[in-house]
Parts: structure tokens; sequence; C-alpha cells
């Protein structure tokens, strides 16, 4: 009798002990997740004022040209230009896009609609995993304003101080900014191709919690998140591999802020950043700019190395992360000047149409160039404006 009543009860029982066990699973990542959680993201100053990387006068010529294109908008182009500009940028002409008007392109569906069009698909969207941005691989549907990366919405959000609790007005209800943070932190895991701005968006809003649980329950640490952005070759990945070494060095100098790191994990990032540097002074060309190839060290110096989009983005993305480096990982400055030097004349001697078409990438330079003087785009485009000259070509 007690056989017969235990083959009809125990089956339900143990569907009913799994699912509070994935339950349990998901409350505990969830609580996990939410733990030491910033409201207002960490903003990382810049360090260094080297006016021999670019001067007063060519900085202000190189913002003048890169302020926020008109016309149709395609989102890889606004979250560039709102990464460069910030929320507060504001340029005087309807036909620019202000700061705030790109933050709210990603904030509220019914701004992303006046610019991109009411038949648009929606940039954020809930599905099963949470809200997620509708990627350029999905599909050929509305690619122009898909997003290209990972979690680039979320981490540049975040650089440019958007606060967890910052309402998402979506096409299917509202949400808010930490649940968008949630998502991203849910479905990251280590064999993912690409992580670097999840780890952006980590290092802005959540560290020093030093470790968080995603949607299978697994434990992800800031040590395993560090030995993926050094761990892989050092060319592969998004933009050359370098988003790698800017997640790296904003992760270190938000713990700089916070001192949670043991000092083995801090040599070990101060030594890759080193070797990267190290190769960068041996790999760099006599007019000053980075190729694809500079993992190869002074093999690569004397390589052609591709077209002028590659010089530009490479150089520009160097010059970016470092402006965020120590100085103990820092190649010479002369290496800094004669690359802060070629950027600038390759900016302001391109034709605007080429600039226009690359115009993501080359901000990352535009704004290296800035963070190497000490300044933020907007404020430095705006105290130029009375004295600005007219260096740049037509």
């Amino acid at each position: 009798m007690l056989a017969a009543v235990s083959r009809f009860v125990l089956p339900p029982l143990v569907v009913v002990a799994a699912l509070l066990a994935y339950r349990l699973t998901i409350a505990v990542a969830g609580s996990e997740s939410a733990g030491q959680r910033r409201t207002e993201p960490l903003l990382v100053a810049p360090r260094y004022d080297e006016p021999r990387v670019i001067t007063d006068e060519q900085l202000a010529a190189v913002l003048d040209r890169v302020k926020p294109p008109t016309g149709p908008p395609t989102t890889n182009n606004l979250i560039h230009a709102l990464r460069l500009w910030g929320a507060k940028a504001d340029f005087q002409d309807a036909a620019i896009p202000t700061g705030r008007e790109m933050q709210a392109y990603f904030l509220d569906d019914r701004v992303f609609r006046r610019f991109a069009g009411e038949r648009a698909l929606p940039i954020f969207y809930r599905d099963p995993t949470g809200i997620s941005a509708r990627s350029y691989d999905e599909g050929p549907a509305d690619r122009e304003t898909s997003s290209h990366h990972a979690d680039d919405l979320l981490a540049t959000l975040a650089e440019v101080g958007t606060p967890l609790d910052a309402s998402l007005h979506l096409r299917d209800g509202r949400a808010n900014v930490a649940e968008l943070l949630d998502s991203s932190l849910g479905r990251l895991h280590l064999a993912r191709f690409e992580y670097e701005w999840a780890m952006i968006a980590y290092a802005r809003y959540v560290f020093p919690q030093t470790s968080f649980r995603n949607r299978w329950g697994e434990r992800i640490d800031v040590e395993q998140l560090i030995d993926e952005a050094i761990g892989p070759p050092l060319a592969l990945g998004p933009c050359n591999g370098l988003h790698r070494l800017e997640a790296l060095a904003v992760l270190y100098r938000a713990d700089e802020r916070a001192q949670v790191l043991g000092p083995r994990t801090k040599r070990k990032m101060l030594a890759h950043m080193q070797r990267v540097s190290d190769l960068l002074v041996q790999s760099q060309t006599v007019s000053g700019y980075w190729t694809r190839h500079w993992p190869q060290g002074a093999a690569a110096a004397n390589q052609h190395g591709g077209d002028r989009y590659d010089q530009i983005l490479v150089t520009g993305h160097q010059l970016e992360w470092l402006a965020l480096a120590p100085e103990e990982v820092q190649p010479p400055r002369e290496n800094i000047v004669r690359a802060g030097q070629w950027l600038t004349h390759a900016l302001l001697e391109m034709d605007r149409r080429e600039l226009l078409a690359a115009y993501g990438p080359y901000t990352h330079a535009a704004r290296g160039l800035a963070l190497w003087r000490n300044q933020q785009p907007y404020e430095a485009w705006l105290t130029s404006r009375p004295t600005q000259v007219s260096l740049n070509h037509p």
C-alpha cells in the first residue's frame, strides 16, 4: 500500500521540488546581481593634459568636424555621437540632435520613432531573457537602426551618466535601465565572443561587487572577467580587440577608487597593459600611426597596414584606452605625441563625405585626442567656439 501511495505522490513532489529549486536559483542569481550597485554610474575622468598631442586650436577644429551627423539616423552613428558628446551637448542647430535627444532615442521609443519613423522595429524589446536590443545580426530588416555590438548601448548609457532608475519607455510597456543591466548580466557567459561592453557596464554600475550570477545560475567573478580580457589573442574581437583594453583600463580605474582587488590581480592587469604598450612602441610606423598588425611588434612597423580607415580606427582606439591607463604602463610620451599629431592631421585633411561614412570609428579618435588634453569634448568645443579657426576642409 505504501509503495502504491509513493508511486502516485512522489513524482508530483519531485516536480514541485524542482520548480522550487529553480525559483531559488533565479532568486539567488537576482539578489547577487542586484547587490552593491551604484544608482549613478562611475564616471572616469581623463588623467593627462599633453598639449603636444593636439593643440587647443587643432582640438577645436577636429571637434567641429565630428559634430553629430544630420539626416536619416543610424543607431551606430547616434550611439557613437552620444558617447563622444555626452547628454548635455547642444549645438544650437535644429538640424543637429542635442545630447538629450540622442539619449532619449535610446531611452524612449516615442523619441526613437520620431527619428527612425513609425514603421521602424523597436530598438529595445522584451523577450524570455529580459530586455534585449535589436541586433544587427538578427536579419536585414531595419539594420540601420540596430545595435552593432552586444551591450554597446548599455555601456554607452553608463558612460554618459545615465542612472539605473532612469525610465525606459518601451513600445510594449515601461522598464528602467536597471532591468536592462539585469538582462545584460543575466545573458553574460564566458564563452561568448563579445563581452567587452558588458564588462564596461559591470565596472561602471556594479563593481566593487566582485561577482554576479547569470540566468543559468553560473557565478561569474571579477577575476574571470579580467582573465577573459587578458587571455585571448591581442587582436581578437571587434575593433582589433581594443575594446578589451578599454574595459580593462576602466575596471582598473574603478578599483583605484574601490581598492578591493588584490595586489596579484592588479599586477596582472598592469603587466598586460605594459605588454601592449611595449608592442606599440615597437610597431608604430614612422608616420606615427598603428595598423591592425600591431600585435606583431617590430615586424609590423614597416608593413603596409591597410587603408586610412584602418589606420585611424586602430590609432584612435589605442590613444583612447591609453588616456585612461595609469602612468606606469604608458609608452614614452613621444610615441603618444607622434600618434596624436598623425591622427589630428588625418581627421582634418580627409573629405567630409569620407569622415561621415565612417563616423562611428572616427569618434573614438576625436575622443582619444580630447582625453589626452584632459577635456570632455563638448566642454572643449563650447569653450573654443568664439575663437574657432577654419583648419578643417569642406
